[in-house]
């Protein structure tokens, strides 16, 4: 879950969901594209975006793909500024 913090996260280090909803921000900044974009892209409102990248949404499993398509990143683009130990977990 998104900002929940694990036992084995070091203290001041960013959870994945949160380097993740960092990474969609920064995407979507750099396609010059707003949230209400982003959101027609996804079928989601623009409230659900915004929720996501601050951090009070959650971001599910069945997230990432649409999330990757309508940015045109793939998910190790996504997770490349997360903890290596969690990178490593995951498989990227």
């Amino acid at each position: 879950m998104l900002g929940v913090r694990y036992p084995h996260t070091v203290p001041g280090m960013s959870t994945l969901g949160q380097v993740v909803a960092a990474a969609v921000r920064a995407e979507r900044a750099r396609l010059d594209m707003d949230q209400g974009q982003l959101a027609t892209a996804l079928g989601w409102s623009r409230t659900t975006v915004s929720n996501l990248e601050s951090g009070t949404r959650a971001i599910g499993v069945d997230d990432i793909v649409p999330i990757c398509r309508a940015l045109g990143v793939t998910l190790p683009q996504l997770v490349d500024r997360a903890d290596p130990d969690d990178r490593a977990i995951i498989g990227i």
